[in-house]
């Protein structure tokens, strides 16, 4: 065993029910590496999974964070995919109780660590993995978007919303983004969106209609659901497809089964399971690779935070005035 700290959580809340405490991080069992965390990201599925509200319920105390970049320490019997020294970051593990990104060391099973694409630092690659095959799983691989298509991205400004428009210019599509703020509207513009909707502002469903010539959009890629699946209803074009990939807001989701049958709308909701899509898995890790090399795609950092101030990275995130990834830096030192 080896003493490490890590945050906690003994009762389910808001970010202060977050403590950084001395835990025991066994050495790596059979198949698995022991991590020395460099930094590690921020999730939605995070918050939700500290709040009580992820389908996953904690194990009080619990450990958090399942998205981490850093230095192979050690490793488990039988592994030969990675050694000491390598430089990996996890996949978007979904098992949330038996590890914790969220501190200095964890141990990852093999199938969920990859090695670092070159020319990434630390808070680039534990922004990485998570977001970009989520986008990919749900623009790539689960449709087919053709050059020129209209796609809807919603909450543009979220850890997944900067990887789907980049993903999204590699295939040619046009996107229209939303944001409910105008300062925000200006960046994600920055990022490559088409148009951006600023929707405190502007009407979604007019302003749609004057983009595509009343045409509507062939996609919709959105993480909240709740009432404004309406909305999105009634902007798809014929045979379109909204791809729900989060349901963030616990608001009803009234479903207009006028305009899903009358317009032959396709609905598709995904989990990022790595268990059930090993194939789905490989197809993203070399897309990404593939991506950050030409430098199409490249992580998002909206701020970054110490170790130390963890709890004030998990508030900033609650806020949601980000625009991109919240990042934690591990100083070992």
């Amino acid at each position: 065993m080896t003493k490490a700290r890590a945050a906690l959580f003994h009762e389910v809340g808001d970010s202060e029910v977050l403590r950084l405490e001395q835990v025991d991080v066994p050495e790596p069992g059979p198949g698995e590496i022991r991590l020395r965390i460099s930094a590690f990201g921020l999730n939605r599925s995070e918050a939700m999974f500290r709040q009580g509200w992820h389908p996953v319920k904690p194990q009080l105390p619990s450990r958090i964070g399942y998205e981490a970049a850093g230095i192979v320490e050690s490793v488990g019997q039988g592994v030969t995919e990675f050694a000491v020294g390598d430089h990996v970051g996890t996949l978007p593990i979904m098992e949330l109780n038996p590890y914790g990104a969220w501190g200095e060391l964890m141990i990852v099973p093999v199938h969920w660590a990859t090695l670092t694409p070159p020319g990434l630092d630390a808070l680039e690659s534990a922004s990485l993995w998570s977001s970009y095959m989520t986008a990919y799983a749900g623009l790539v691989d689960l449709v087919s978007i053709k050059v020129g298509n209209y796609v809807l991205v919603t909450a543009a400004s979220s850890s997944v919303g900067p990887p789907a428009i980049q993903i999204l210019k590699m295939l040619g599509a046009r996107v229209i983004a939303t944001t409910r703020g105008r300062t925000k509207g200006e960046a994600i513009r920055a990022m490559g969106a088409d148009h951006v909707i600023v929707t405190d502002e502007e009407d979604l469903v007019r302003r749609v209609n004057e983009i595509t010539g009343n045409a509507g959009v062939q996609f919709v890629f959105d993480p909240i659901g709740g009432p404004a699946i309406e909305q999105l209803t009634k902007i798809t074009a014929p045979y379109g497809t909204i791809i729900l990939y989060g349901v963030l807001s616990f608001d009803p989701a009234p479903l207009p089964l006028g305009d899903v049958v009358s317009k032959n709308l396709n609905l598709l909701g995904f989990a990022m399971m790595l268990e059930d899509r090993p194939e789905r898995n490989a197809r993203a890790i070399q897309f990404i690779r593939d991506g950050v090399k030409t430098g199409k795609l490249r992580p998002l950092i909206a701020k970054s935070f110490t170790l130390d101030e963890v709890v004030n990275a998990s508030r900033y995130l609650d806020s949601m005035q980000q625009i991109g990834k919240v990042v934690v830096q591990v100083d070992h030192a």
